[in-house]
């Protein structure tokens, strides 16, 4: 058996010869390439909340939460529609989790629907 630098190691190799590995690579970062590309911060953020009446300048202040939660949460939802989401989830650790459950979690799955003016799905 192949220890894992072995592999990474061979699967390098193959690449830099142009080979199409054979081996199932665990040097691939192929699945990971757009990990990173949609998240929140930024110019993005910036956009978004000045949509709302805020600034960037508000998510640098640990004291959002209690400020401007509302203002990020509707920005951060306009912003996640215009991305293509669909679904929100909400997962949580309840406090129990820690003692009788040990580590269970819990989530919370809403689908995000429009409707037009006859209260019909868009």
């Amino acid at each position: 058996m192949f220890s894992t630098s072995a592999v990474r190691s061979l699967a390098r190799r193959e690449v830099a010869r142009g080979i199409k590995s054979s081996v199932r690579a665990f040097a691939s970062l192929e699945a990971y390439q757009d990990f990173g590309k949609a998240v929140f911060t930024g110019k993005v953020a910036d956009e978004y909340l000045k949509k709302h009446g805020a600034s960037g300048a508000v998510l640098k202040d640990p004291n959002w939460v209690n400020t401007d939660a509302d203002v990020v949460a509707n920005a951060v939802f306009d912003w996640a529609i215009d991305q293509g989401a669909n679904v929100y989830c909400h997962w949580f650790h309840p406090m129990a989790a820690s003692g009788v459950r040990h580590g269970l979690s819990g989530q919370v799955q809403n689908m995000m629907l429009k409707f037009n003016s006859d209260n019909e799905i868009v």
